[in-house]
């Protein structure tokens, strides 16, 4: 009977010292591993638990656009599937999280009748909350990409955070740069300035990928953006602005009286 592959899609976090117990076993069980690591510790790292890997980092570069990229990672990942193997795609970070291969390569296997199993990873938000001390529950919490922020038509919520993924491709319209698009710093802090006041502190954050390194929290108030210094890779925190407003009239629909509710 001939064997039927599988896909194991895991994440390896930031750095090796945030890869999950069962991540590892699965590494080590692969026939093939594939890998788009943060950094070259990572990589050897996850060698060192299989050496049957392939770096699919390498098809990063300025003659494809982004979706090429991603299709040609699908594409790979596909042909090993059906080559009846077991094989295990190492994404940095969390593996569904803006990691829109593992996305379209997992609707293709199911409807050809391949199992696929994804694994969460520690992510940026995850390093975000730890070392910015956030606990997302305190206002609530908002988070779009950048670009889809910008070109959506929104209710934004003052009274909770708002993290802005992938402020550093904010406007890049082309899916070859990874800068900023001309105008695009511009433009979002435009559209913020209607909604937080000019002076109200922001944060650009970049989680560390080596282990022992301090993580990038810069603050600056709102207008000063436009001139930020940034990476593809940074996230933008907005704290909220505005306190939390009690809707006084629904605690009649808990038939609980106003002392009892927490709030502020």
């Amino acid at each position: 009977m001939e064997r039927q592959g599988a896909l194991d899609i895991v994440g390896c976090g930031l750095h090796p010292g945030q890869m999950t117990l069962e991540t590892v076993g699965i590494i080590q069980a692969a026939d093939r591993v594939l890998v788009v690591a943060p950094n070259p510790l990572s990589n050897q790292h996850i060698q060192s638990l299989n050496s049957n890997l392939e770096n699919l980092g390498r098809l990063y570069n300025e003659q494809m656009t982004r979706l090429e990229i991603y299709q040609a990672m699908v594409e790979r990942m596909v042909e090993l599937v059906r080559e009846g193997l077991r094989v295990c795609m190492v994404f940095y970070g969390h593996p569904g999280v803006f990691v829109l291969s593992t996305q379209l390569v997992r609707e293709r296997l199911e409807q050809e009748g391949y199992p696929v199993r994804m694994l969460p990873g520690i992510s940026a938000d995850a390093c975000l909350f730890a070392d910015l001390g956030l606990d997302p529950s305190a206002t609530g919490c908002q988070a779009y990409e950048a670009s889809q922020f910008l070109l959506s038509r929104r209710n934004i919520d003052t009274g909770a955070a708002l993290i802005l993924w992938q402020i550093g491709l904010v406007g890049e319209m082309t899916g070859r740069a990874y800068t900023p698009g001309k105008h695009g710093l511009a433009a979002i802090t435009r559209l913020l300035l209607q909604h937080y006041p000019a002076e109200h502190r922001i944060c650009l954050y970049e989680a560390p990928t080596l282990p022992g390194f301090a993580p990038r929290k810069d603050w600056l108030a709102l207008r000063d953006l436009p001139q930020a210094k940034l990476e593809s890779w940074t996230t933008m925190l907005v704290p909220a602005a505005t306190e939390l407003v009690l809707a006084e009239e629904r605690l009649g629909w808990l038939e609980a009286p106003q002392e009892a509710i927490s709030h502020g």
